[in-house]
């Protein structure tokens, strides 16, 4: 059966961001060896990881993240049955956005939303990093090469 798993949790003391395309790489190859699917995300502060996959792996890494001296403070935040991937590859993401760090805040917050609202909260969240809405430089920047190519 194909599950879903959510989790968050504070890097380290001994965690160097300068080492994330190594553990990146690792765990690509390690999850597409056990047909793990997923995406973590890392705002400087903190991560948030989505993994899918056979319920025997994802209990497998999750004893491999608890023993993990990179994280502290880990919190599994959902945990279901799904019926398809929301991530067919596993996938990296950074970001410094404050909204983003503020919405994973709130999840690790004793007010987080319950078992069957997690979904709901963590989905937007990783959508909204791999697509974000274009800066304002980037909209105007658009708007001229359109009318450039319109002509007069």
């Amino acid at each position: 059966m194909l599950r879903r798993l959510a989790w968050t949790s504070v890097p380290s003391a001994s965690f160097s961001a300068d080492g994330l395309d190594d553990i990146v790489a690792r765990a690509g190859r390690n999850n597409e060896r056990h047909h793990v699917s997923g995406v973590m995300l890392f705002t400087g502060a903190r991560f948030l990881g989505v993994l899918e996959g056979a319920e025997w792996d994802l209990a497998n890494l999750w004893r491999k993240l608890a023993r993990d001296e990179r994280h502290q403070d880990l919190r599994r935040i959902g945990d279901v049955l799904c019926g398809e991937r929301w991530f067919p590859t596993w996938t990296m993401l950074r970001t410094d956005s404050a909204a983003v760090r503020a919405q994973i805040e709130s999840l690790r917050s004793p007010q987080a939303p319950g078992p069957a609202a997690w979904a709901d909260a963590v989905h937007p969240i990783t959508l909204r990093v791999r697509h974000p809405a274009p800066r304002p430089d980037q909209r105007l920047e658009s708007l001229r090469r359109a009318k450039a190519r319109a002509g007069p």
